[in-house]
């Protein structure tokens, strides 16, 4: 399968680069996959979709303030992404301007010069990073900033650590945002609840390989980014009782659809697990846990689009991106959304 099959072009213009005024007032293009239909609503409008006993499975994860800026030696200004917090303490980074460092380099905060780093060594396309004097999660408080996607082109604000996450975010560890959740509210999660419906957490640390495309033109040669994830046994016993009697389970976003077909059996049963996925679905992949899908519109080259052509059907996200192209649809991490039942 070709991966130049589900490139699309994308206008600048139909990018969201800030979140909506009032959360849960954006637009929703609603996939029915039994008779092909798409119809437009909000947002707001998903719990009239829910029955009685459905399940509505989140992601709580937390994005924290991990983007940094340090100066080298000669007082020029970099950008230190911290990913992931390895073993010994010490951090794997990328850094813009990487060209300027090597090995031994000490940085320091842009913002507080007693805040140092030392460059370790090179790892893979990043840098092995070791903080000094202060622990990682003090940089971040101090000196931190929200990574929103490189897309949106324009400094964070305060306003972004806010929006950027969802309201019910709770684990601290992603770099990204489970975007397809960004929109739900207090209100539309007790009118979930008022239906009858459940709602469980799980947990996927989203990082920055969610941005990363895809290269390769036979789609099947990629090698899919690694997360960590997390379900309990209470979720999970919450989800083997709505299968079990024919309920249906709901995963907000691709984040919580990876990590139930993770951990789920050929019944679309799951169990408690904590550790890494590396699942890769596209087009041709038998789901098996999750009924119906709530996402925002992807890019073009992403394995997210691949996900959701996976569980749609590729002929009709076309149909259903270019539907939301011509009616003024925003696009991306603080865009519009689908709902795919």
């Amino acid at each position: 399968m070709k991966m130049s099959e589900f490139i699309y072009n994308l206008p600048e213009e139909k990018i969201a680069k800030f979140p909506p005024e009032v959360r849960g007032t954006t637009n929703l293009l609603v996939l029915d996959r039994k008779d092909g239909s798409l119809d437009h609503k909000k947002y707001f409008n998903i719990p009239e979709y829910i029955q009685p006993g459905d399940v509505v499975v989140l992601n709580e994860t937390k994005v924290e303030k991990r983007r940094t800026f340090f100066l080298t030696a000669n007082e020029r200004k970099l950008e230190v992404l911290f990913l992931n917090r390895i073993g010994d303490g010490r951090w794997y980074c990328l850094i813009k301007g990487s060209r300027y460092v090597k090995p031994g380099d000490i940085l320091k905060g842009e913002e507080d010069e007693n805040i140092k780093i030392k460059i370790s060594e090179r790892s893979n396309m990043g840098f092995l990073v070791e903080p000094m004097a202060e622990e990682g999660e003090k940089i971040f408080d101090k000196i931190g900033h929200t990574p929103i996607p490189p897309y949106m082109k324009r400094p964070d604000t305060k306003e972004d650590y806010v929006r950027y996450n969802t309201v019910f975010a709770r684990l601290l560890g992603s770099v990204a945002a489970p975007t397809a959740s960004l929109n739900l509210t207090d209100e539309i999660l007790a009118q979930i609840q008022q239906k009858g419906a459940k709602i469980v957490k799980v947990e996927l640390k989203v990082g920055w390989g969610t941005f990363a495309p895809i290269r390769e033109e036979n789609i099947e040669e990629h090698d899919i980014h690694k997360e960590e994830i997390a379900i309990s046994v209470e979720s999970a016993e919450i989800i083997n009782q709505a299968k079990r009697t024919g309920k249906k389970v709901w995963a907000f976003g691709t984040t919580v659809a990876r990590t139930l077909e993770t951990v789920s059996n050929e019944k679309g049963l799951v169990e408690e697990y904590s550790g890494e996925t590396q699942l890769y679905i596209y087009p041709g992949y038998t789901w098996k846990c999750v009924d119906h899908l709530v996402t925002n519109f992807h890019m073009p080259d992403s394995s997210l689009i691949l996900l959701v052509s996976s569980f749609a059907g590729t002929e009709f996200i076309k149909r259903a991106y270019q539907e939301a192209l011509d009616n003024g649809y925003k696009f991306l991490s603080y865009g519009d959304s689908m709902l795919i039942i």
